[in-house]
């Protein structure tokens, strides 16, 4: 409860992670681009897609409490349809990366509707299978431009500017943003947050459990599809092992659980933790994952509801004691 009065809380009027956003498009978009090498531009540009593809995974496992270990299926199904679409019909990249997303959607619907009746680890192992029956899909394709495996090669770019597909990918994380705080801000997020707290009470208070449930995994494609789509016309290539692969489902799993599953904002926090933790113990070698596997559990230990998640609290902890210690 003292989580939800917190992102509920309003500061002259406007919800607090509104305010989040704001200072972070300030300082992503008029303040790194004037200190960032090129180098860095290149992994915040990964950073953004995986922030992305976490809070995608939030709103669906973290608010409603359906819980994926396939959300590379969704991301794969952006990617692939980005790709085909502006390879054979020669569509724009701006118009084919939300098709992309739109494709995802669709996608979720297929895994929402037969898994309306499944729970926990069922759940969770339908949506497995799909991310491996996709992935398995992919590798067969038979198509004029594949490469090994089903790869797709030549995919046009957004740009081919290192500083505009920043800006490009910071725009679209903060637009994704912007829409599911709204969302999980609404009278959809309350009932999302109703289902994960105790889905037959909701359904015995006269709730649609199951429409919403279906929304929540169309959603979730939706923003998972859009992160997958940018990453085809950035790298200029999709391939099953790029786009399929089942470490994107844990790393976003582990990106949201990192910066505080239920927030949107703690998975961008988490997905940007990630990535840039990777790369810079990438001369660490083999040792690099062992070494981000430990970061990761002392973080869960310590922090079990998310460093972004704890790091608010204390902040408001210390406002609220500030405060009062200036009314007294």
């Amino acid at each position: 409860m003292y989580l939800r009065r917190l992102y509920r809380k309003r500061w002259l009027g406007i919800p607090g992670d509104y305010w989040l956003l704001i200072g972070l498009a300030l300082v992503l978009l008029l303040i790194v681009p004037r200190l960032a090498t090129p180098n860095l531009l290149t992994i915040l540009i990964l950073a953004n897609i995986w922030a992305m593809l976490a809070m995608s995974w939030d709103i669906l496992s973290g608010y409603t409490g359906q819980i994926s270990f396939g959300h590379s299926f969704f991301f794969g199904i952006g990617g692939y349809t980005s790709g085909l679409l502006a390879l054979y019909l020669k569509l724009s990249p701006w118009l084919t990366i939300w098709l992309g997303g739109l494709a995802a959607a669709i996608g979720g619907l297929l895994i929402a509707l037969p898994a309306l009746r499944l729970r926990g680890p069922y759940l969770a192992l339908i949506t497995l299978l799909a991310a491996l029956v996709a992935d398995r899909v992919a590798r067969f394709l038979r198509i004029e431009t594949a490469g090994a495996e089903g790869a797709l090669y030549g995919i046009p770019p957004l740009s081919f500017s290192w500083t505009d597909n920043y800006y490009y990918s910071t725009g679209l994380m903060l637009l994704v943003a912007l829409f599911l705080i709204t969302v999980a801000r609404s009278k959809m997020g309350e009932v999302f947050e109703a289902i994960r707290d105790d889905e037959e009470a909701a359904g015995a208070a006269g709730l649609n459990t199951a429409k919403f449930k279906i929304l929540a995994f169309a959603i979730s494609g939706f923003v998972a599809g859009l992160s997958g789509a940018f990453l085809a016309h950035y790298m200029m290539i999709v391939s099953p092992r790029q786009h399929f692969d089942l470490d994107l489902s844990v790393e976003a799993i582990i990106a949201a659980v990192l910066g505080g599953m239920g927030t949107i904002t703690g998975p961008i926090a988490g997905g940007y933790f990630l990535v840039l933790i990777r790369e810079y113990l990438r001369p660490f070698g083999v040792w690099r994952v062992f070494a981000l596997t430990v970061l990761t559990l002392l973080v869960l230990f310590f922090l079990p509801r998310g460093f972004w998640t704890e790091l608010r609290i204390r902040l408001a902890q210390l406002w609220t004691k500030s405060f009062a210690g200036k009314r007294a």
